[in-house]
């Protein structure tokens, strides 16, 4: 099944069959796929690893920023 169309039966019950209705899948597209302003973190030139993360900005001179966490990325700890 694909992700969007399981979101959409997963928002079903919560909004009521009639919330649902009327609405055209391009409709219901608009409201679920992220905007391009929602998606700016991917233009980030990620490293794979902290290691040539570390020689690049040593090399460059630069800092790092260094994103770590501990638990379920949705806070669901």
């Amino acid at each position: 099944m694909k992700p969007r169309l399981a979101v959409l039966l997963a928002l079903a019950p919560v909004l009521g069959g009639d919330a649902l209705r009327g609405k055209t899948l391009d409709e219901w597209r608009a409201v679920i796929e992220p905007r391009p302003s929602e998606l700016v973190y991917a233009e980030i030139p990620w490293r794979p690893s902290f290691g040539s993360a570390l020689r690049e900005a040593q090399a460059d001179e630069r800092p790092i920023l260094l994103w770590a966490m501990n638990g379920h990325p949705l806070g669901c700890t």
